[in-house]
């Protein structure tokens, strides 16, 4: 059985939950996380879910939207003091360069400080990647600049993480036979021109995508605020496109699959 736990679950500007940032277990005590969530709060809900910073061996960043890459320079100095912490990043080769560019601009010395307990490694698409006994294969998905969806493979079991992304064959290959579906869900099919001009999925494409491609289990993450969506109305919608389970991310939840 494998597991991992949602650390945030909101889009950028949802004050009630924290942004987008996953944290997977790959072996032994360490972790990955997929995405870094939008700034401090990220070290706000590592303390909260009792992760300890030097759990955390390997960062892949889908993209470089600051609600997933924002957490990565606070989380990066917090490793500083800590001599046992060290860390890969990996990301496509555009999303790696800007965050090294940014870390650069805003944290000048930082890559100096932590030395050789600080690596990079580029990903390419659809190319499998070793990280402890999981196997991790990055694709690509549509969502405006480059993006990456992931597939995680340990266990016996497969996880897909939809990233940010319109609907997209890709996806739906990659999603095929999946033990866990976890996709975006921006909002219900009736805005759907919205959702997809900002490079967004409804919950109905969610739904059609997991019911396509077989997934065994479905949740939705990346949430709006109540204030513009409710989240169990997209539950529902997702629901009667896909016919299996259906769940809402919650931060901080801890899930087996």
């Amino acid at each position: 059985m494998a597991s991992l736990t949602f650390l945030g679950t909101g889009d950028p500007l949802n004050e009630e939950r924290a942004q987008t940032a996953l944290a997977v277990p790959v072996g032994g005590d360490d972790l990955l996380l997929l995405d870094t969530s939008s700034g401090t709060i990220l070290l706000r809900q590592l303390a909260a879910a009792e992760i300890a910073l030097a759990e955390i061996r390997h960062i892949l960043i889908s993209h470089r939207h600051f609600d997933h890459v924002g957490g990565l320079a606070p989380l990066l100095v917090a490793l500083v003091p800590a001599p046992a912490a060290s860390v890969t990043i990996y990301a496509l080769p555009e999303t790696l360069q800007a965050t090294r560019q940014l870390l650069t601009l805003t944290i000048p010395g930082l890559e100096e400080w932590l030395g050789e307990r600080l690596r990079w490694q580029a990903l390419t698409a659809e190319h499998p990647l070793s990280i402890g006994d999981a196997t991790i294969t990055p694709f690509t998905v549509e969502h405006g600049i480059e993006c990456a969806g992931i597939c995680l493979d340990r266990a016996g079991k497969r996880l897909v993480f939809s990233a940010d992304t319109h609907p997209c064959p890709n996806l739906r290959r990659w999603a095929n036979h999946a033990d866990l579906l976890i996709h975006e869900a921006y909002s219900l099919d009736a805005e759907a021109p919205m959702a997809h001009r900002f490079g967004h999925s409804t919950a109905a494409d969610a739904g059609r995508v997991a019911h396509t491609a077989a997934a065994q289990r479905l949740i939705l993450t990346h949430f709006r605020s109540t204030a513009h969506v409710n989240p169990a109305a997209l539950a529902a919608e997702a629901t009667a496109f896909y016919g299996g389970p259906t769940e809402l991310a919650i931060d901080l939840a801890q899930i087996d699959y």
